[in-house]
């Protein structure tokens, strides 16, 4: 179609012009009001000019990638335009070279699928391809396009094979609880998993107690033809079915015992026990030996055509659904391979026992740790980091469904530092005026402590950004901690022999609002959205407040508990062990604590000094300042803090005081004080007896750092220019530092 140039139409003319596309491009008149007699007013006449020639010169001068911006047509307009009739519109569009679509009724008239009397090698492709589907449909591609692209699963009815009917109705058992978990959990983003069943009814009318005893008739039926074949080939491939077969059982009966399950009476729903997270353990180990003999009989099925995108040359149609999308640009889904596939549902029992030591974490503060130590190892997987979620709010309110939100929070803050009014023994336990001020605190602010937990559940990328949005809300409640402390405290003096009540609350909201300002920075570290010369100001605020904050909270909450527990010694009888055993305790929990954010902040303190003696050598490359000002990238990087008062934001005339006093010093000397941080670091890690993995990275990363900076001062490539390199491939926060000659 030629490109034409058209003048802007006069709004006030009563003549309406065809569309030269369509038609005679002479003007039309056409009346819009006023009498029949009144004669017609003037045609405005227009000329139509012809530009494409033109037009294609002046495409030729521009660069790919390049747009020509004009007043009338900026860039957002460009993005909105469409061609019309462009084939990438249409939602017919066959970009898998399938000129006509089948579905399940045209692929078993066309004799191209078979529903009954299916071959062992038939079913295992099917199954193994179906799973693929599965796989892709939970890294975010649609069920359209992955899992329903399977026509056995469109009408499991009509299938006569007993085990494909068995398995396509299982699929649907699985996907609808997968949905479910991934629902109510609601830690998803569009990225990560789209919730959509295109209309299908996903078989709900079948129990899924039903579906796992169709399998296990089904199993035992090629368990008995197994034992009657001779051929040692054929043999093995039915055992590769059964073993399919048999997995997929033990997974559903997993996800349903997984799931929590509603009590009678009672309207509310229950995590599994402890003993029955046994028993699924023990099923999840079962499936797992199950991936193994799987992944080594993938060639025992029928495999996909290599010239075609279809996952099983039978059972698949990729463009049956083509239809349901809505009218965008169609997303080229691929489909996993079935190694790749079967590795996945490995991995996902991995995780998935895992997740099932939930159980395990009794009190607030452990299980916040678990779970950010488990979306710290498994962040990419959606289901899983959904069903830990479940697991551990199985309903509104409560904490396995047994527990209180709110009765957790103060056993939380009882164990970090012991506030008196919830000390049996203290008198402010008693009043009525107390008790109802601290219910009322900890019932208007569990949603914020709840968001914590729900904010581990997000993929990595999304945990950053709202946390920024949730510290806001760490601002009212320490203002709501400090009066409800002031006004204990008040109540406290009026007893005899009071204990103070100054800060209890304050010190234990205190400690969650810096973990999450600490951890909101060094996440883009892990996301690489800082440059390097921004790494100076992070790695300062870091070291020189937050987490030596951090450790001032947790060390003053160490010594109240010290001091509570000698009051409560010196009142119990003689020979009392309370106060051993709350120094066990201690020993075990906040004494790691505090030498942990210790070591943090010496890692931070050598990452300060070091990139000062970088940027006193000009090492490190800053951007010209015509595009630069680093007053506007501070105050957007520490943006989210502004609205706290404890600790005060820091302004950026501190930091620029802070970095000119800092580079004062000669470079080998900051050099030098990096090494002592990185080995100091080192040297409090070690200290402590049975160490984690993540400290092993850090220990490793300190050693490295600590050779480098003591080769720098010593003067190594003194003369060089070269920037240093940040190597995170051992830690996702902290990099190893190279310097090339």
């Amino acid at each position: 179609m030629d490109a034409t140039q058209l003048e802007p139409q006069d709004l006030s003319s009563t003549s309406i012009q065809s569309n030269p596309l369509y038609g005679d491009p002479s003007p039309v008149e056409v009346s819009i009001c006023g009498d029949e007699s009144e004669p017609p007013p003037e045609v405005i006449q227009r000329e139509w000019k012809e530009i494409t020639t033109e037009f294609f010169g002046c495409v030729k001068e521009l660069k790919l990638g390049e747009l020509i911006h004009d007043n009338m047509f900026g860039l957002f307009d460009a993005m909105s335009a469409i061609e019309m009739m462009d084939p990438k519109m249409d939602a017919g569009m066959c970009c898998n070279k399938e000129a006509t679509p089948l579905n399940f009724q045209t692929a078993v008239e066309s004799g191209k699928m078979k529903l009954s009397n299916l071959e062992s090698r038939e079913l295992i492709g099917i199954i193994d391809a179906t799973y693929s589907c599965m796989v892709s449909w939970l890294e975010g591609h649609s069920m359209a396009q992955t899992v329903l692209t399977c026509l056995y699963l469109h009408q499991p009815d009509k299938i006569e094979d007993k085990a494909m009917k068995a398995f396509a109705v299982a699929i649907y058992k699985i996907i609808n609880l997968i949905r479910s978990f991934i629902l109510r959990a609601r830690v998803y983003e569009e990225e990560d998993f789209q919730p959509s069943n295109y209309g299908y009814d996903m078989y709900v009318d079948m129990t899924e107690t039903k579906a796992c005893n169709m399998l296990k008739s089904a199993e035992d039926d090629w368990v008995k033809k197994a034992k009657e074949v001779d051929d040692a080939k054929e043999r093995d491939e039915i055992n590769a079915l059964v073993s399919r077969l048999k997995f997929t059982r033990l997974f559903l009966q997993c996800l349903v015992a997984l799931y929590p399950s509603k009590v009678s009476i009672v309207v509310t729903n229950i995590s599994p026990s402890k003993t029955e997270m046994i028993d699924i353990v023990k099923t999840l180990n079962g499936a797992l030996e199950l991936t193994q003999v799987m992944e080594k009989t993938i060639e025992f099925g029928t495999q996909p055509d290599v010239e075609s995108d279809t996952p099983n040359v039978m059972g698949f149609s990729m463009m049956v659904n083509q239809r349901l999308l809505p009218p965008t640009f169609p997303r080229y889904t691929k489909i996993k391979e079935r190694s790749t596939c079967i590795q996945y549902l490995s991995e996902l029992i991995h995780r998935l026992k895992h997740a099932c030591k939930i159980v395990h974490c009794t009190n607030y503060h452990s299980a916040l740790n678990f779970f950010m130590d488990f979306s710290k190892k498994f962040g990419p997987c959606l289901l899983s980091r959904s069903i830990l979620q479940t697991l551990y709010f199985p309903s509104h309110y409560t904490v396995f469904g047994t527990k209180k939100r709110t009765e957790v929070l103060k056993e939380s803050a009882k164990a970090f530092i012991a506030p008196p009014v919830l000390l049996s023994e203290n008198p402010l336990s008693t009043n009525p005026a107390a008790i109802n001020c601290v219910d009322s605190f900890f019932a208007y602010n569990e949603h914020t402590f709840s968001v914590l937990f729900e904010i581990c559940g997000y993929n990595r990328a999304r945990q950053r950004d709202k946390l920024g949005i949730m510290l806001s809300n760490f601002a009212n409640l320490q203002d709501e901690a400090e009066r409800v402390d002031a006004y204990l405290h008040s109540l406290s003096m009026k007893h005899e022999n009071p204990r103070q009540h100054l800060a209890c609350f304050g010190t234990w909201v205190l400690y969650h609002c810096l973990r999450a300002m600490s951890f909101f920075l060094l996440s883009g570290l892990e996301l690489e959205l800082y440059s390097v010369h921004e790494y100076l100001y992070i790695f300062w605020y870091l070291y020189q407040f937050l987490f030596g904050w951090i450790v001032s909270a947790l060390t003053r909450a160490d010594t109240f508990l010290v001091e509570q527990d000698y009051v409560a010694d010196n009142k119990g009888p003689k020979g009392s062990q309370k106060k051993p055993k709350v120094k066990k305790r201690k020993g075990k929990s906040d004494g790691k604590e505090i030498i942990f954010n210790q070591a943090m902040q010496n890692m931070c303190g050598g990452y300060y000094k070091a990139l000062g003696g970088f940027i006193g050598e000009d090492r490190i490359p800053e951007p010209l300042p015509m595009f630069d000002n680093e007053k506007v990238r501070f105050e957007h990087r520490f943006a989210p803090f502004a609205t706290l008062s404890t600790p005060p934001p820091m302004a950026y005339s501190d930091f620029k005081l802070m970095k000119t006093y800092l580079l004062k010093s000669p470079a080998e000397e900051l050099y030098a004080a990096a090494a002592k941080h990185f080995h100091e670091a080192r040297v409090l890690l070690e200290s402590y007896p049975n160490p984690d993995e993540e400290w092993h990275e850090i220990v490793k990363v300190a050693k490295m750092n600590f050779v480098m900076m003591n080769l720098l001062a010593s003067g190594l490539n003194r003369q060089s220019k070269t920037p240093p390199e940040f190597d995170f491939s051992c830690h996702r926060f902290f990099p190893i530092i190279k310097q090339r000659k």
